[in-house]
């Protein structure tokens, strides 16, 4: 497991410069994501824009979109953190199914570095199961149940159950029956 960073530590330690985006070189990013932590609307919207178009563009996984996750992950759990933690956690959700889509493709080492990180992307996806907000709840169960299929987060499986299963009425009829099988499924019902 990664030691703790903070999301400052995370922008100014990544080698920025060295990693790609679907627009070129990623040395852009540090200021285009800052607003993440700050929450405010209009900033925060083009940092999500940003995450969106430059780093899962047509579910496409670059290089620099692991250690940009890894900053979202870091603002998810920091404090600070007030708003716009649906958004962040439906991202996430993105990048893990991205990640698993391309397993089955060789030469992918950037979604293979996704796909490998996903354990470490879970437990700031989980703290958000019991938030007062029930978008967010729904936001962090979704992106759960995507990266529950991983083998190394099996032995999560029957604590997560129950918060999947919580409030399944606020999924639609065919996300229900998703969850349903796949507790089923991992005997955790």
């Amino acid at each position: 497991m990664r030691p703790v960073t903070t999301p400052e530590d995370i922008l100014a330690t990544t080698a920025w410069g060295d990693l790609e985006h679907a627009y070129g070189s990623a040395e852009d990013l540090p200021e285009l994501l800052k607003p993440l932590l700050n929450g405010e609307t209009a900033d925060f919207a083009a940092a999500m824009h940003t995450l969106n178009w430059n780093l899962t563009h047509q579910g496409t996984l670059y290089s620099a979109t692991l250690p940009a996750a890894r900053y979202v992950v870091s603002v998810l759990t920091d404090p600070r953190t007030r708003a716009g933690k649906a958004a962040m956690l439906s991202w996430l959700d993105a990048v893990a199914g991205s990640a698993i889509e391309f397993e089955e493709f060789d030469h992918e080492p950037d979604a293979d570095a996704c796909r490998e990180a996903i354990p470490t992307f879970y437990p700031a996806v989980a703290a958000n199961f019991e938030h007062p907000n029930p978008i967010v709840r729904v936001a962090a169960r979704r992106a759960a149940l995507t990266m529950l299929y991983r083998p190394a987060l099996e032995p999560e499986r029957a604590a997560a159950a129950p918060h999947l299963l919580a409030e399944i009425e606020l999924l639609t009829d065919s996300e229900q029956g998703v969850v349903r099988d796949a507790v089923q499924q991992w005997g955790a019902a």
